[in-house]
Protein backbone atom coordinates (compact mmCIF):
# COMPACT_ATOMS: atom_id res chain seq x y z
CA UNK A 1 0.00 0.00 0.00
CA UNK A 2 2.80 2.03 0.50
CA UNK A 3 4.14 1.58 -2.75
CA UNK A 4 0.56 2.66 -4.29
CA UNK A 5 0.67 6.10 -2.26
CA UNK A 6 3.81 6.89 -3.61
CA UNK A 7 3.44 6.62 -6.93
CA UNK A 8 0.36 8.85 -6.53
CA UNK A 9 1.96 11.40 -4.48
CA UNK A 10 4.64 11.77 -7.13
CA UNK A 11 2.25 11.67 -10.44
CA UNK A 12 0.72 14.38 -8.04
CA UNK A 13 3.28 16.29 -7.59
CA UNK A 14 4.39 16.03 -10.82
CA UNK A 15 1.00 16.94 -12.67
CA UNK A 16 1.14 20.17 -10.18
CA UNK A 17 4.65 21.24 -10.97
CA UNK A 18 3.45 20.48 -15.03
CA UNK A 19 0.57 22.93 -14.43
CA UNK A 20 2.26 25.71 -12.00
CA UNK A 21 4.55 26.36 -15.40
CA UNK A 22 1.76 26.17 -17.85
CA UNK A 23 0.03 28.65 -15.23
CA UNK A 24 3.21 30.74 -15.14
CA UNK A 25 4.00 30.80 -18.94
CA UNK A 26 0.39 31.68 -19.80
CA UNK A 27 0.26 34.31 -17.41
CA UNK A 28 3.81 36.00 -18.84
CA UNK A 29 2.50 35.57 -22.67
CA UNK A 30 -0.94 37.31 -22.06
CA UNK A 31 0.84 40.36 -19.83
CA UNK A 32 0.27 43.58 -21.09
CA UNK A 33 3.11 45.68 -20.66
CA UNK A 34 6.03 47.63 -22.49
CA UNK A 35 7.94 46.07 -24.33
CA UNK A 36 12.14 46.58 -23.46
CA UNK A 37 14.81 44.90 -24.70
CA UNK A 38 17.98 44.78 -23.44
CA UNK A 39 21.41 44.35 -24.82
CA UNK A 40 19.74 43.61 -28.27
CA UNK A 41 22.95 45.40 -29.61
CA UNK A 42 26.21 46.00 -28.05
CA UNK A 43 25.69 49.70 -28.56
CA UNK A 44 22.55 49.89 -27.09
CA UNK A 45 21.80 49.59 -23.35
CA UNK A 46 17.83 49.38 -24.09
CA UNK A 47 14.56 49.80 -26.18
CA UNK A 48 11.48 50.54 -25.41
CA UNK A 49 8.39 51.33 -27.49
CA UNK A 50 6.60 54.21 -26.68
CA UNK A 51 8.24 56.50 -25.12
CA UNK A 52 7.56 60.69 -23.94
CA UNK A 53 10.20 63.17 -22.85
CA UNK A 54 8.97 66.57 -21.43
CA UNK A 55 11.02 69.49 -19.89
CA UNK A 56 9.60 72.13 -17.42
CA UNK A 57 10.99 75.17 -15.96
CA UNK A 58 9.44 77.13 -12.96
CA UNK A 59 6.73 74.73 -12.87
CA UNK A 60 5.63 75.08 -16.66
CA UNK A 61 6.06 72.68 -19.42
CA UNK A 62 8.67 74.23 -21.71
CA UNK A 63 7.95 70.99 -24.33
CA UNK A 64 7.29 67.59 -24.94
CA UNK A 65 8.86 64.80 -26.98
CA UNK A 66 6.96 61.65 -28.23
CA UNK A 67 7.93 58.69 -30.40
CA UNK A 68 7.04 54.91 -31.15
CA UNK A 69 9.87 53.69 -30.00
CA UNK A 70 13.78 54.61 -28.18
CA UNK A 71 16.53 53.31 -28.24
CA UNK A 72 19.14 54.27 -25.77
CA UNK A 73 23.10 54.58 -26.64
CA UNK A 74 25.79 52.73 -24.22
CA UNK A 75 28.64 54.54 -25.31
CA UNK A 76 27.36 58.29 -25.79
CA UNK A 77 24.17 60.54 -24.34
CA UNK A 78 22.13 59.65 -27.64
CA UNK A 79 18.37 58.09 -27.63
CA UNK A 80 17.28 57.33 -31.50
CA UNK A 81 13.90 58.11 -32.26
CA UNK A 82 11.10 56.43 -34.25
CA UNK A 83 8.27 58.42 -35.65
CA UNK A 84 8.56 61.37 -33.95
CA UNK A 85 6.54 64.14 -32.94
CA UNK A 86 7.80 67.85 -29.61
CA UNK A 87 5.43 70.36 -28.75
CA UNK A 88 7.31 73.38 -27.80
CA UNK A 89 5.10 76.05 -25.54
CA UNK A 90 6.87 79.32 -25.63
CA UNK A 91 6.15 81.69 -22.83
CA UNK A 92 4.49 84.43 -24.74
CA UNK A 93 1.72 81.80 -25.48
CA UNK A 94 1.07 79.57 -28.46
CA UNK A 95 2.25 76.20 -29.30
CA UNK A 96 4.23 74.95 -32.10
CA UNK A 97 4.34 70.59 -33.42
CA UNK A 98 6.88 69.22 -34.87
CA UNK A 99 6.95 65.91 -36.69
CA UNK A 100 9.63 63.57 -38.12
CA UNK A 101 10.18 59.81 -39.35
CA UNK A 102 13.43 59.66 -37.27
CA UNK A 103 14.73 61.55 -34.27
CA UNK A 104 17.90 61.94 -31.99
CA UNK A 105 18.13 63.51 -28.37
CA UNK A 106 20.96 64.53 -26.39
CA UNK A 107 19.69 64.91 -22.93
CA UNK A 108 22.99 66.32 -21.44
CA UNK A 109 23.28 68.71 -24.83
CA UNK A 110 19.88 69.78 -24.77
CA UNK A 111 19.61 69.06 -28.30
CA UNK A 112 17.03 67.17 -30.89
CA UNK A 113 17.40 66.43 -34.22
CA UNK A 114 14.63 65.62 -36.15
CA UNK A 115 15.18 64.22 -39.74
CA UNK A 116 12.38 62.76 -42.60
CA UNK A 117 9.26 64.50 -43.62
CA UNK A 118 10.05 67.09 -40.91
CA UNK A 119 6.87 69.42 -40.41
CA UNK A 120 6.78 72.11 -37.68
CA UNK A 121 2.81 73.84 -37.35
CA UNK A 122 2.34 76.66 -35.22
CA UNK A 123 -0.90 77.06 -33.73
CA UNK A 124 -1.54 80.18 -35.40
CA UNK A 125 -1.44 78.30 -39.20
CA UNK A 126 1.98 78.71 -40.17
CA UNK A 127 3.53 75.60 -41.61
CA UNK A 128 7.58 74.81 -41.73
CA UNK A 129 8.84 71.95 -43.96
CA UNK A 130 12.57 70.56 -44.32
CA UNK A 131 14.56 66.94 -44.43
CA UNK A 132 16.45 67.89 -41.22
CA UNK A 133 16.09 70.51 -38.31
CA UNK A 134 17.32 70.75 -34.97
CA UNK A 135 15.67 71.93 -31.42
CA UNK A 136 18.20 73.29 -29.02
CA UNK A 137 16.33 73.45 -25.36
CA UNK A 138 18.69 76.26 -23.80
CA UNK A 139 18.58 78.53 -26.40
CA UNK A 140 14.71 77.36 -27.39
CA UNK A 141 15.71 77.71 -31.27
CA UNK A 142 15.23 75.61 -33.90
CA UNK A 143 18.05 75.76 -37.10
CA UNK A 144 18.92 73.69 -40.15
CA UNK A 145 21.53 74.69 -42.77
CA UNK A 146 18.97 72.76 -45.40
CA UNK A 147 16.30 73.44 -47.81
CA UNK A 148 12.76 75.04 -45.43
CA UNK A 149 9.23 75.59 -47.23
CA UNK A 150 7.39 78.18 -45.07
CA UNK A 151 3.63 78.68 -45.54
CA UNK A 152 0.74 81.06 -44.62
CA UNK A 153 -2.26 81.53 -45.86
CA UNK A 154 -0.71 84.99 -47.55
CA UNK A 155 2.63 83.54 -48.78
CA UNK A 156 5.24 81.06 -49.23
CA UNK A 157 8.64 81.30 -48.34
CA UNK A 158 11.92 78.82 -49.34
CA UNK A 159 15.14 79.01 -48.81
CA UNK A 160 18.46 77.46 -46.51
CA UNK A 161 20.06 78.19 -43.49
CA UNK A 162 16.53 78.69 -40.90
CA UNK A 163 17.54 80.08 -37.56
CA UNK A 164 13.80 80.22 -35.48
CA UNK A 165 14.01 81.95 -31.98
CA UNK A 166 11.25 80.18 -30.66
CA UNK A 167 10.54 83.28 -27.38
CA UNK A 168 11.43 86.74 -30.22
CA UNK A 169 8.78 84.60 -32.39
CA UNK A 170 11.68 85.42 -35.38
CA UNK A 171 12.02 83.68 -38.43
CA UNK A 172 15.24 84.16 -40.60
CA UNK A 173 16.29 82.48 -44.08
CA UNK A 174 19.84 82.81 -44.73
CA UNK A 175 20.53 82.29 -48.40
CA UNK A 176 18.56 81.60 -51.72
CA UNK A 177 15.35 83.40 -50.21
CA UNK A 178 12.36 82.75 -52.55
CA UNK A 179 9.33 84.63 -51.34
CA UNK A 180 5.31 83.79 -53.55
CA UNK A 181 3.02 86.48 -51.83
CA UNK A 182 -0.96 86.37 -52.71
CA UNK A 183 -3.41 88.93 -52.05
CA UNK A 184 -6.12 87.14 -50.50
CA UNK A 185 -8.58 90.20 -51.07
CA UNK A 186 -7.78 90.05 -54.96
CA UNK A 187 -10.87 88.61 -57.31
Amino acid sequence: MNRKIRIFLLAFIALSIISLVVLVSVHYRTQNSYKVVLNEDKRLEVKIDTVRYSGTKDGRVEWELTADSARRSKDEDLTILDAVEAKFFPRSGGSYTLTAKQGRFREAAGEIYASGDVKVLSDAGYTLESIELKYSIKQKEITSAEKVVFKSGNMDIEGYGLFVDIEGKRVLLNREVKAVFRDRGAT
